[in-house]
């Protein structure tokens, strides 16, 4: 017998497997999540067993807490964004190494950040590690100290030495001195300020200046119309806004014409071209010869099939829902 793909589902209801599936036929059972499959042949069709194959009923979720018994081996390790978090959990070893490396040896530990460790008694003179607190206290049980004179003004000038040695500190090492000082008012002539008469020979005069080189000037608004300098910018905005940014090939007349075939009636001409073409609204209502128009574009006679009740005889068939009703 031909081979028949079906499909049923249950959307609520009763857990389980159907009562009775065609051989091969497929049944999705929503309550479970499982999903079940008609196995073997009685000679009418029917299965003979109905076996689940698929879902979290009888198989391992991807997602989601669930519950494992037996003992069970894994060809695979788990992946690495799979790290144990609960007390139950598998450890892998890439994570258990990781956790060690963050871990200080017994010996000769490497320690960085900030370490800690419990203050030894005051006075106590063994290998036990010293903390910040324990040296900062007997540093305090030594005295507030002494500044001899002999020894910080030793040439006896009431001067400590430290500050003899930094009045002899030449300019050039001196730090946070400003770095420019403002001058006093004074006057020159234009022949006393080096180059100045030449860079004034440079200048053009403001009456009927004669530029040179490119010059440059503030563009205009757009539509101004008075004196001002009229830049390269202001010309071809004007320009611009005169044919309205037509592209390259239509932003003269001759282009305009040349598109419109040079047919001084051409809104007649395209009135009339279009009035030969099927209209919109009519949804293909309007052609002349259905027929000839659905063999042109190759439909056949599934195009007049209705589609409750169509028939396919040959080729092939992708992309398409089957749905076997309900169980």
């Amino acid at each position: 017998m031909a081979n028949t793909i079906q499909l049923k589902r249950r959307v609520s209801g009763v857990a389980g497997a159907p009562a009775a599936l065609k051989s091969g036929e497929l049944a999705h059972n929503e309550v479970d999540d499982t999903l079940y499959v008609g196995k073997g042949d009685d000679g009418a069709g029917n299965a003979t067993s109905i076996v689940p194959m698929a879902g979290s009923g009888g198989f391992i979720a991807r997602v989601g807490s669930q519950s494992i018994g037996g003992a069970k081996t894994f060809s695979l390790v788990p992946k690495s964004g799979q790290d144990a978090s609960g007390g139950t959990d598998l450890v892998r070893k890439s994570q258990l190494d990781a956790l060690l490396a963050t871990k200080a040896t017994l010996a000769s530990p490497l320690l960085t950040g900030s370490p800690t460790a419990p203050t030894p008694v005051a006075g106590t003179n063994s290998t036990q590690i010293a903390t910040t607190a324990f040296v900062h206290d007997a540093i305090v049980d030594f005295g507030a100290g002494d500044m001899a004179r002999s020894t910080y003004d030793s040439d006896n000038d009431g001067k400590v030495d430290a500050a003899e040695v930094a009045d002899a500190v030449p300019w050039s090492g001196i730090t946070g001195k400003p770095t420019s000082f403002a001058p006093s008012s004074h006057s020159h002539s234009i022949a006393q300020v080096t180059g100045l008469q030449s860079a004034l020979n440079e200048k053009s005069p403001l009456t009927s200046p004669a530029f040179g080189g490119t010059p440059t000037a503030p563009t205009a608004s757009a539509g101004s119309n008075t004196a001002q300098i009229a830049t390269t910018g202001f010309v071809a905005a004007t320009i611009s806004a005169l044919i309205d940014a037509a592209p390259g090939a239509m932003n003269t007349l001759n282009e305009l014409a040349a598109a419109l075939g040079d047919d001084p009636n051409f809104a007649s001409s395209v009135t009339n071209a279009l009035a030969g073409k099927l209209a919109a609204g009519s949804n293909l209502s309007d052609l002349p010869n259905k027929g000839t128009a659905r063999t042109n574009l190759g439909l056949g006679s599934m195009a007049l099939q209705n589609s409750g009740s169509v028939s396919i005889t040959g080729g092939s068939i992708s992309g398409i829902a089957l749905d076997g009703g309900t169980f």
